[in-house]
């Protein structure tokens, strides 16, 4: 603005001395500065690109997997031996993932919402075998219930399991109740790898991305219990780079990379 306004001042000058110059003429060169548009600032949006699994117990599980998108909403993912998942969204909530080895499909799992939120998803193996469905239920004092059922071929439902998760004001999973058993999880206040993937975080314990649990945050220490015992603990040592987004993650000699 004080730039044209520096300019029309000039000119205002150059018109004053030049008495042949009309208003009409001055018009006209004022018309003439070009308007420069300001452009919105466009927020760049962290994905990351590459995990690496190292297992050094076990170096033939050695993996990487490499991730690829659409803006912001998951194309895929593919590693090491021809794994590869494929992911459909409906609106901006996964709805589907196929898991291929070798190019066969062996699974389809198709997700379900209810405003918003995760009501079931259904795993059909390819061929005729049994399929596997996932419930949830919100219950009024924030907890999240689940069961889940195996179908027959014959469409014969049989309780398989049940569950009972406790969240944390970020939708972190930090408490499992199952049988006898309670799992206890801690988490640091940085950013998961996977945090800004559209309807990423809907999926609860899904294990589309092969995630113990699919969170905002990063796990810093898993306690298990049987009743009031502690029959395990697993602590986490986590790197981050200086957007605090975690690019390793170091656990019982299991060691995962990110590269964004």
């Amino acid at each position: 603005m004080k730039k044209l306004l520096l300019l029309f001042c000039a000119a205002s000058l150059v018109f004053t001395s030049c008495s042949s110059d009309t208003d009409d003429n001055a018009a006209s060169i004022i018309s003439d500065v070009p308007v420069i548009p300001i452009l919105p600032t466009v927020e760049t949006v962290i994905l990351p690109k590459t995990e690496k699994y190292t297992y050094a117990s076990h170096p033939e599980e050695n993996s990487t997997t490499t991730y690829t998108y659409d803006e912001n909403k998951i194309v895929s993912l593919v590693a090491d031996g021809g794994h590869k998942t494929l992911f459909t969204y409906t609106g901006n909530l996964i709805t589907k993932t196929e898991y291929y080895e070798e190019n066969v499909l062996l699974t389809t799992t198709v997700f379900t919402y209810e405003n918003n939120k995760l009501k079931s998803y259904l795993e059909t193996p390819s061929g005729n075998s049994s399929k596997r469905r996932k419930d949830y239920t919100y219950n009024a004092n924030g907890t999240i219930s689940t069961a889940t059922f195996l179908i027959s071929t014959a469409q014969v439902e049989t309780l398989d399991s049940s569950s009972i998760f406790t969240l944390d004001a970020s939708g972190n999973i930090v408490k499992v109740e199952f049988n006898d058993s309670i799992n206890l999880f801690e988490y640091d206040t940085k950013n998961s790898p996977f945090k800004n993937i559209l309807g990423y975080a809907q999926l609860l314990d899904s294990e589309a991305f092969d995630q113990e649990a699919n969170t905002v945050n990063n796990f810093t220490k898993l306690i298990e219990k049987e009743g009031d015992v502690i029959v395990g603990t697993h602590t986490y040592e986590n790197t981050y780079d200086t957007n605090n987004f975690l690019t390793k993650k170091v656990s019982n000699g299991e060691t995962y990379e990110y590269t964004y």
